[in-house]
């Protein structure tokens, strides 16, 4: 399963928190309660965690970020540069699932 599969509904998908509970409760990534996900969080759920830094890569290219930009960046930067992404208050669900497919993640 890739993230955008795992994103399929706006309503597997959340701002503000890694993850949502049934009830809306913001939980951890790995929580088992969780049925919603933000980007950075669906990337952690599906991929192993040496994958992490490509995925992200992908999903940074497919945002038009430069090879440049993205080798200046650190793992750090680039899991805080898809959460301010996902935490926009202008993203949408049908952008954030978009750039996921385009990217192949």
């Amino acid at each position: 399963m890739k993230a955008h599969e795992l994103l399929s509904s706006p309503a597997k998908w959340c701002q503000e928190s890694p993850a949502e509970d049934g009830c809306g409760n913001k939980v951890p990534t790995f929580d088992p309660r969780a049925v919603k996900w933000c980007a950075l969080a669906a990337i952690q759920k599906l991929y192993p965690p040496l994958e992490w830094e490509e995925a992200m890569n992908r999903v940074l290219r497919a945002l038009s970020v430069s090879e440049k930009g993205i080798n200046q960046l650190s793992k750090t930067d680039k899991a805080c540069c898809l959460m301010e992404w996902n935490d926009d208050p202008n993203a949408s669900f049908e952008e954030i699932r978009k750039v996921f497919v385009e990217a192949d993640t």
